[in-house]
């Protein structure tokens, strides 16, 4: 209650960022987390939603999930749950979407971890070819499955097909 006291989100509406109101909070988190707290080697990438059903121009729906409507975050995350950095979905205004837009995600929420050599683990919604080798440079390296339709793929892995426990 407390913090619900001394919490004020502003009424300035900002045209251009469509998380203006919230950025200040989101930005103070991750900073902090950054940081007080230093992660093991391995870390894993995945989207979470928070159910949301009111009226907002960037709410997310989904079929085949518990919560169909909500916002969509994309989470760094250690093995054992600990969030070390989110961003939320803002949109198509949003700075990261676009072309490259899942590429610009894993590397906006690695930036402060990249080049100490940790693992990332993310599933093929993220995970491509030249992520892999920008990732590799960068001395941190991922673990995921790959769609083999993913454009930028080596022409050798679309026509490797691999039994149980494999992997290229």
């Amino acid at each position: 209650m407390l913090i619900l006291r001394c919490l004020h989100f502003s009424s300035e509406i900002s045209t251009e960022d469509r998380l203006a109101k919230i950025r200040p909070i989101v930005d103070h988190f991750n900073k902090k987390m950054n940081e007080i707290y230093y992660p093991g080697k391995q870390l894993s990438l995945d989207e979470s939603m928070v159910l949301w059903r009111g009226r907002l121009q960037f709410r997310q729906y989904f079929k085949n999930k518990r919560h169909k409507y909500g916002i969509k975050l994309y989470v760094l995350a250690e093995s054992e749950g600990t969030v070390l950095n989110f961003q939320i979905y803002g949109g198509a205004g949003d700075d990261t979407s676009g072309i490259g837009h899942t590429q610009k995600i894993v590397l906006k929420l690695l930036e402060e971890k990249l080049d100490s050599g940790h693992s990332i683990y993310m599933d093929n919604y993220y995970n491509s070819y030249d992520l892999a080798i920008k990732l590799l440079e960068r001395q941190t390296y991922c673990t995921g499955t790959l769609n083999k339709n993913r454009k930028g793929n080596a022409i050798d892995l679309a026509t490797v097909t691999l039994r149980k426990g494999e992997n290229k």
